[in-house]
């Protein structure tokens, strides 16, 4: 059994040499090498820049409007609420106002 194996193995090994017996060397077409590095000189000539989202400038630009955006809103939004509260504040909230608000109010035993 040993020896057929050895055998296919052989074959097979001598049927892929044989098939690389009629190798050539494969020529490249006419002016291939001189475009070639013409084309790769232009690419190392014009070397892409990094669009406007990814400099640094720009995000720095962009965070600066965010954060001025951001507390124009919160500066806004506390003078609302201090306007609200003055108004509140004038009532003082007390139990008894709670209970008449919501109709909770109940007759005292005590009373």
């Amino acid at each position: 059994m040993i020896l057929f194996m050895e055998n296919e193995l052989t074959s097979s090994e001598d049927r892929i040499l044989n098939s690389l017996s009629g190798i050539q060397r494969a020529e490249a077409p006419a002016f291939f090498y001189t475009r070639l590095l013409g084309r790769m000189q232009r690419e190392t000539e014009s070397v892409k820049r990094p669009s406007l989202i990814f400099r640094p400038a720009f995000a720095t630009a962009v965070l600066a409007l965010f954060f001025v955006v951001n507390t124009c809103f919160l500066l806004i939004g506390n003078r609302q609420q201090d306007k609200r509260s003055v108004q509140v504040n004038e009532k003082p909230a007390t139990i008894e106002s709670f209970a008449r608000a919501y109709q909770l109010e109940s007759e005292s035993l005590y009373e």
